[in-house]
């Protein structure tokens, strides 16, 4: 993968690129989840054959410092500036071709449906794919800053994942990085901000009908949103799918990128058949 150096109000922003000579489809970008950073990404963004492929590394995600500059972002709508701004900055500078692809995983996606209701690249999203997202979250996020330690400024994730908000654990915590079940920085804090702000905005914002085509997954075990909303979410655009992956929880692309990527690069390419 090449890493691309932006700059971005004076500071640097940094994204993972997988090229491509000739690439058959348009440049998929993927905004990413919460406490991640982009190269957790690569894996599935290596099985998109033919396909210009960049990640946006968001300021403060991840486990470790980003190589993005700046500290988390808590409010929503400076997110979606972000990343609209990085978007824009990458198509001026040629990273990018015009015409994108456009993926949003969990709080990634809320980002790109908000993009996409204030029409903000409306000339360059040309396909929209939803994986593990909606318009809102399921639950009340209260019960997860619940689970920050202000004094340690860590998050017990292992909690956060046992409780499964329906004192259910789910069932891939076994198989999950032994990292990712003790504490999480500051940042994973922020993010979850982000997720009120988000739901928020889309309380004040209606949903508005789109020409753009969307696809959507979802793990049928997701804990952070669920079906019914993601089905009432994709309503307002021109033409959908939903696919809901069996046996899978919120964590589905994380834990199984190959499979996800395979499963979301056939899912583009029939698009382009059908078209």
């Amino acid at each position: 993968m090449k890493k691309i150096e932006l700059i971005i109000n004076n500071k640097k922003v940094f994204c993972l690129e997988k090229e491509q000579r000739n690439p058959k489809y348009n440049t998929i970008i993927i905004l990413t989840g919460a406490s991640t950073y982009a190269s957790n990404y690569v894996m599935f963004a290596k099985q998109f054959k033919d396909t210009q492929v960049i990640i946006i590394n968001t300021p403060g995600h991840g486990f470790r410092e980003s190589l993005t500059e700046g500290e988390p972002l808590t409010d929503g709508n400076e997110l979606v500036d972000f990343q609209v701004n990085v978007i824009k900055q990458l198509i001026t500078e040629k990273h990018s071709t015009c015409k994108i692809t456009l993926i949003g995983y969990s709080i990634g996606g809320m980002l790109l449906l908000n993009i996409i209701n204030r029409k903000l690249l409306d000339e360059n999203i040309d396909l929209c794919v939803l994986f593990s997202s909606a318009r809102f979250t399921r639950y009340n996020n209260e019960i997860v800053k619940g689970l920050y330690d202000k004094e340690t400024k860590t998050f017990n994730t292992k909690s956060l994942m046992e409780k499964n908000f329906t004192c259910k654990a789910p069932w891939y915590i076994k198989y999950l990085n032994p990292n990712w079940k003790i504490v999480l920085p500051i940042a994973s804090y922020a993010d979850f901000l982000q997720c009120d702000s988000l739901n928020e905005i889309s309380k004040n914002e209606l949903m508005l009908d789109s020409n753009k085509n969307i696809i959507a997954f979802l793990g049928e075990n997701d804990f952070f949103f669920s079906e019914a909303e993601v089905i009432k979410t994709i309503k307002s655009f021109k033409q959908r799918t939903f696919i809901l992956l069996k046996d899978y929880g919120h964590l589905f692309l994380l834990e199984r990128p190959i499979k996800a990527g395979k499963l979301v690069f056939k899912a583009i390419k029939e698009q382009y058949i059908y078209r």
